[in-house]
């Protein structure tokens, strides 16, 4: 049977959900409660939670909207037959179709999860892109030494949030997928935000102007880590190490708030250096996600 979620079926989705991971790779790092309570609930926008049940919840698909991208995430966590999680997926993609028939539809899971990857590509979805989840452990909490002209600040979202959409719109600007939203629609995603870090925002300034930005979360609080959520460098300030003194930033941030170690997503593709950075800076790899789409 399946059947809408409601947040009282948050600690067994999560059991589900670890579960199917551990299954994949045993050493990946399980998800909070946290992430199943803000998923059933939604970010910006309203949660479409559903469960297939037999015998307990056996598999869930945690869907949610981003109007102002015109997209759709769908998650999906089991332990039922491969028949079943086809079908509940099927379910899914049916209740989109009908819900918000002209979003782009989106989904992933680890680039070593044959079954996902097979009911993604038998359900018509195309590959979209490799991401990398990178960690760096241990860290320390020493600050890099700012050259003269540079300053960074931490900043809050209610002061400084048109500035903080600014320079993620023009960094971001050219990397591939990146969707612009207005300053509303951003600003509403990110106070949505459960896990935003309050004190985690950071603008870069060179000669007063600014340069770069960062955005850091919680969502790794119950492994004692810290996550960069966003990190960008406008263009013309590119390939001076602006974003290098960033990340270090961050991570010393992270580190101050008794964080052992720090992580962030990236793109496999991405071009700019980006990954170079990483690392160079002692990240690692702790896990490829393949991304699938409808367009």
């Amino acid at each position: 049977m399946i059947r809408a979620a409601t947040l009282a079926d948050a600690s067994e989705i999560l059991a589900v959900a670890n579960q199917h991971e551990l299954r994949i790779d045993p050493e990946f790092e399980v998800y909070p409660l946290s992430e199943f309570e803000q998923q059933i609930q939604g970010y910006s926008e309203p949660g479409h939670p559903f469960v297939f049940e037999q015998n307990g919840i056996q598999a869930a698909t945690l869907i949610q909207t981003d109007s102002a991208r015109k997209r759709v995430e769908i998650d999906l966590f089991t332990v039922a037959s491969q028949e079943d999680t086809a079908a509940i997926f099927a379910f899914a993609l049916g209740y989109v179709a009908e819900k918000f028939p002209d979003f782009q539809v989106r989904s992933a899971c680890n680039k070593q999860d044959l079954e996902l990857l097979d009911i993604f590509e038998n359900s018509g979805l195309k590959f979209y892109r490799d991401y990398y989840k990178l960690n760096k452990a241990p860290i320390s909490d020493g600050y890099p030494h700012l050259p003269r002209g540079l300053e960074i600040k931490s900043v809050s979202l209610t002061d400084k949030g048109e500035l903080l959409h600014k320079l993620e719109s023009e960094s971001f600007s050219g990397h591939f997928g990146y969707v612009q939203i207005s300053v509303e629609d951003w600003l509403k995603e990110r106070s949505a935000d459960i896990t935003a870090d309050p004190t985690g925002s950071f603008v870069l300034s060179f000669e007063g102007e600014p340069a770069g930005f960062l955005l850091s979360n919680d969502a790794r609080a119950d492994v004692q880590g810290g996550w960069v959520d966003k990190l960008g460098v406008l263009e013309q300030f590119r390939g001076r190490g602006f974003g290098k003194l960033l990340l270090q930033w961050g991570t010393a941030h992270a580190a101050q708030k008794g964080y052992t170690s720090i992580a962030l997503g990236a793109d496999t593709g991405n071009d700019s250096g980006a990954l170079e950075l990483y690392f160079g800076l002692g990240f690692k790899e702790q896990l490829s996600w393949r991304a699938y789409s409808s367009q």
